[in-house]
């Protein structure tokens, strides 16, 4: 059997002259709002409802990738404003530096990309070109090639 659940509720006049204790959760019945009570602030903080909608000047995720072996280890997090934010990992396979093409497309070359690798700390990490949709990164360890290495790599920007 189902168990019906009352919390404290009262009207917005009756919130604003009451303080809850810390935790405490209330229902202002004139807002047809939920208010949590830290113990201090008369009135409580009203939690936002689903009908108040997004405030205008949000920016949030619109699109996203998680990692996978079907996409080659990369990520990426797509927002309302045109923000971009991408990753991933490689193992390169040979001595030549890689290309890695990027998920989603800049508008420019001037994004941020910050490479590193995970190994040992004589290692260093390379981007040597970048365009609006690829750049090329090497790795050497004690100033030799160094497979068999993963790359990570971030992207920060805005999209086409």
């Amino acid at each position: 059997m189902s168990r019906q659940i009352k919390i404290r509720r009262g009207t917005s006049v009756e919130h604003n002259t009451f303080t809850g204790a810390l935790g405490e959760v209330t229902m202002d019945t004139d807002a047809k709002t939920l208010r949590v009570h830290d113990g201090v602030t008369p009135g409580g903080t009203p939690l936002a409802r689903a009908s108040d909608g997004i405030p205008a000047n949000a920016d949030y995720v619109v699109a996203f990738q998680t990692p996978s072996a079907a996409n080659g280890y990369t990520w990426y997090r797509k927002y309302k404003s045109g923000w971009v934010e991408q990753g991933g990992c490689i193992l390169p396979t040979s001595q030549e530096n890689s290309t890695i093409t990027l998920p989603i497309k800049y508008s420019n070359a001037y994004y941020t990309l910050v490479t590193c690798g995970n190994s040992d700390a004589n290692m260093t990490c390379t981007a040597m070109s970048k365009t609006a949709n690829s750049f090329t990164v090497g790795a050497k360890y004690n100033m030799t090639w160094y497979p068999n290495n993963i790359i990570s790599w971030y992207a920060s920007g805005f999209e086409v």
